[in-house]
């Protein structure tokens, strides 16, 4: 009966911590997704209580680790299955600049400052200015579209057209 209760334990610690994740935000879990952090805490947390304590069952230990698993599994393929699920569980990207320009709302609402943006920037090495679209995908990694040669000579063109000729 204690098994069923860890197991049950561990399922409503497992849905807080991923609440909790979500609810930090993209910048705060870096390249995991909050299921996939989640689960790895709580995991590690797991197997030091199996180690650390010898008057706690082995079979506690196991049996957090085997729940966190199974809820890991199947949190897994329903995701495949529904596509609103992933979505809640997992996040969507959000789109931070377009066009060179950046969205300061959504910036904000992600907790990225325009530091943190101009870091990514130039870690991959793109100005500002030649980005088409810049996504901070679920995983808090920042995705860059730029802009093609051909738009850039258009918009260069056509600022420097005043309609005077």
């Amino acid at each position: 009966m204690e098994v069923l209760t860890l197991s049950g334990r561990t399922a409503i610690l497992w849905l807080t911590a991923l609440v909790v994740f979500r609810f930090m935000g993209k910048r705060t879990l870096g390249k995991m997704a909050p299921f996939d952090f989640a689960v790895a805490i709580m995991i590690g947390e797991a197997v030091a209580i199996g180690m650390e304590s010898t008057h706690e069952p082995l079979i506690n230990a196991i049996a957090i680790t085997v729940a966190l698993g199974i809820l890991q599994w199947l949190l897994t393929w329903l995701n495949l299955r529904f596509r609103w699920l992933e979505k809640l569980t997992q996040g969507v990207e959000t789109t931070v600049v377009t066009n060179g320009h950046i969205n300061t709302q959504t910036l904000a609402s992600e907790r990225m400052s325009r530091a943190d943006l101009a870091m990514e920037l130039r870690q991959k090495q793109t100005k500002l200015q030649d980005v088409k679209t810049a996504r901070l995908e679920p995983t808090g990694k920042l995705s860059i579209e730029k802009k093609s040669k051909a738009s850039k000579k258009t918009s260069s063109s056509s600022q420097g057209n005043d309609g005077s000729g």
